[in-house]
C-alpha cells in the first residue's frame, strides 16, 4: 500500500519531513492566527487555546489535523476521538523530533448531508437509547450546515434531554453546556464549535471552521488551481480508483473526469461539472458559467465556494502546515485517491493516520460480563447464541452434552435396526433412514423446547444480557459510531474527558473504557 500512502505515520521524522516540505509562508501563519483566535474568542473557547494559539504563531511549527461534521450536540463518540487521536499523536511527534506540534480540529461546515448531522442518541447503558433529532423541514434543503441556523425546534430537544439525562449525577451540568451553545438564532456550526471546542480546547487543540469569508479568501489559489486543473484532479482520483479495484481493493469516491472537486453556493450548494465547450455547468440549476466569471465570482464572494471531499484536504494543507491528518476507516480508505492529486497541485502529501476507537463500558455491564464470563467482543453477534450459552452452564443438568451423548447413541442404534431391516427387505432402506432422521429430529426439538423452558425461567438474566449488548452495541453498531458523549458525562462528570484524553489515541487501536475505574 506504500504505493497509495507515500508518507507512513509510523515513522515520526518522514512526518516531520512532509511537513518541512511544504512551504508555509510566514504571513499565511499570521492570517490564519487571526483567523483562529477571532473564532476561539467568538465561540467562549480562548482562555482555554491560548497556549495553542501560542504555539501555532512560532515560525516553526507544524499541525496534525483531523476533523468531523458538526453533529448534533456534539454528534457520535467517534467525534471526540479523532480529536484525541490528533491530540495524542502531536504529542508524540513533539517527543520523537522536539517539533512544536498543534493539534487542530476542522469542522467540516460547507458538508451539505442534513440527514447526517441533525440526529444524536443519548444513552451510557443505565438509561435506555432515546433518539434526539432536529426536524429535517426546519432546515433549508440543500444547503451547507455553515448556512442553517436553529430555530424554536432546539427547544424542544433541549427540553427531550433534560428530561433523558435528569436523574444522571451530572445531567444538570451536561444540559446547562448545551444551553449555553444550543440557542434558536444561532448557527449550526457556531453552536457545535462552542460545545465541542470545550471539550478539546483544553486537551490543546485549536477549533477551525473554514466556512468562513476570510478562511475562503486566504484559499482562493486552492480554487483557482482546481479549475485551472479542469477536471484533471478528478481524473487523477479515477484512476487512482481504478488502479486501487486493479490491486483488489475498493474504489471509495467515484469520478469520471468530467467535474470539478468544488461547490458554488447560492441558495443551494450546486457542484460544478464540465461541459464540452470549455465551460462549467451547475449541477442543480444547469447554468452554465465560464471560467472568467467563475473566478470573478469567488474573489468577490469567496465564502460561496467550498471544496469537494477531494479538494477539502488541499485546502486544509494550504491554510496549515499540516504533517499528518487522523482520519476514521472510510476516511483513510478514500485518502488513497486523495493523494493522487497532490503532485498536480505541487504540494508534499501528508502522512494519513487512523484514528483510535473506543468503547464505554459501564460499571453494571462490566460486572454482568464479569459474572457470567462473557468476553465483551461476544455481545457484537448473535446475542442468543450468548444467552444459550450462558444458560446453558447454569442447568442442573449439562442437557447439552447429555443429548449429544444420548444423540450418538440413537444414531447407532438406529444404524444397527436399519442394516437388519435392509438385509431383509433392501427396499426397506429409505423407511429406515427415514425413521433415523425423526428421531434425531424429534431430540432436537425436545432439546430446544427444554432451552426454552429454562430461559423463561431465567428471563431476568437474558434481558440483563440482552441491554448489556445494547450498550455495547447500541442497533448493533459499534457504540462510537451511534452513541453521544453526552449520556456518559452526565454519568460520570468531567474526569471522563480526561480519561478520553488519555487511554484514546493509540491509532488505529479500539480500546475499552471503564469510566471512573
Amino acid at each position: 500500500m506504500r504505493r497509495f500512502y507515500p508518507v507512513d505515520f509510523r515513522d515520526p521524522s518522514a512526518c516531520v519531513r512532509a511537513g518541512d516540505a511544504r512551504r508555509y509562508p510566514s504571513e499565511r501563519r499570521k492570517a490564519m492566527s487571526a483567523i483562529l483566535r477571532e473564532q476561539a474568542e467568538r465561540w467562549g473557547i480562548l482562555d482555554a487555546s491560548r497556549s495553542a494559539l501560542e504555539k501555532f504563531a512560532r515560525p516553526e511549527t507544524l499541525a496534525v489535523v483531523s476533523g468531523q461534521q458538526p453533529g448534533l450536540f456534539g454528534g457520535p463518540l467517534y467525534t471526540i476521538y479523532k480529536a484525541a487521536t490528533a491530540v495524542a499523536f502531536a504529542a508524540e511527534l513533539e517527543r520523537a523530533t522536539a517539533r512544536p506540534v498543534v493539534p487542530i480540529f476542522w469542522i467540516a461546515s460547507d458538508d451539505h448531508d442534513f440527514e447526517e448531522v441533525r440526529r444524536t442518541f443519548l444513552g451510557d447503558g443505565s438509561i435506555e437509547i432515546k433518539e434526539v433529532a432536529y426536524p429535517l423541514e426546519a432546515a433549508p434543503r440543500g444547503v451547507a450546515v455553515a448556512r442553517v441556523t436553529l430555530g424554536d425546534p432546539v427547544l424542544a430537544l433541549l427540553g427531550e434531554t433534560d428530561d433523558a439525562l435528569a436523574k444522571e449525577h451530572f445531567g444538570t451540568d451536561v444540559v446547562d453546556a448545551l444551553r449555553r451553545s444550543y440557542a434558536p438564532g444561532s448557527g449550526w456550526t457556531e453552536a457545535f464549535a462552542k460545545l465541542a471546542g470545550s471539550w478539546v480546547a483544553p486537551w490543546g487543540a485549536l477549533v477551525f471552521d473554514p466556512a468562513e469569508r476570510e478562511a475562503k479568501r486566504l484559499a482562493l489559489p486552492v480554487f483557482e488551481r482546481e479549475i485551472e486543473l479542469r477536471g484533471r484532479s478528478a481524473e487523477a482520483a479515477r484512476k487512482a480508483g481504478a488502479e486501487l479495484v486493479a490491486a483488489g481493493y475498493h474504489a471509495q469516491i467515484a469520478r469520471t473526469g468530467q467535474e470539478l472537486n468544488l461547490f458554488l453556493h447560492g441558495d443551494l450548494r450546486e457542484a460544478l461539472r464540465l461541459s464540452a465547450d470549455g465551460t462549467f455547468r451547475l449541477a442543480e440549476s444547469g447554468r452554465e458559467i465560464r471560467a472568467k466569471e467563475l473566478l470573478q465570482r469567488l474573489h468577490e464572494r469567496p465564502e460561496d465556494a467550498s471544496p469537494g471531499v477531494l479538494l477539502r484536504p488541499l485546502m486544509q494543507d494550504y491554510l496549515f502546515p499540516t504533517v499528518a491528518y487522523v482520519g476514521g476507516p472510510s476516511e483513510v480508505a478514500y485518502w488513497a485517491q486523495v493523494l493522487a492529486q497532490y503532485p498536480l497541485f505541487d504540494v508534499p502529501p501528508p502522512a494519513v493516520v487512523p484514528r483510535g476507537g473506543a468503547t464505554i463500558l459501564e460499571p453494571k455491564v462490566g460486572k454482568l460480563l464479569e459474572r457470567y464470563g462473557i468476553p465483551w467482543e461476544a455481545l457484537a453477534g448473535d446475542v442468543e447464541t450468548v444467552i444459550h450459552d450462558v444458560l446453558a452452564k447454569f442447568l442442573p443438568v449439562d442437557f447439552p452434552a447429555l443429548f449429544e451423548k444420548e444423540r450418538q447413541g440413537w444414531v447407532e442404534s438406529m444404524k444397527r435396526i436399519e442394516d437388519a431391516v435392509t438385509e431383509f427387505d433392501p427396499s426397506l432402506k429409505s423407511a429406515a433412514q427415514a425413521a433415523t432422521g425423526k428421531v434425531v429430529h424429534e431430540g432436537q426439538v425436545l432439546e430446544k423446547k427444554l432451552m426454552q423452558v429454562w430461559k423463561r425461567r431465567h428471563e431476568e438474566t437474558a434481558s440483563k444480557i440482552r441491554r448489556a449488548r445494547e450498550s455495547l452495541f447500541p442497533r448493533g453498531s459499534l457504540q462510537e459510531r451511534t452513541m453521544s458523549v453526552l449520556g456518559y458525562a452526565a454519568e460520570h462528570g468531567p474526569p471522563l474527558f480526561e480519561t478520553l484524553r488519555r487511554q484514546v489515541g493509540e491509532p488505529g487501536r479500539h480500546v475499552l473504557i471503564h469510566p471512573g475505574g
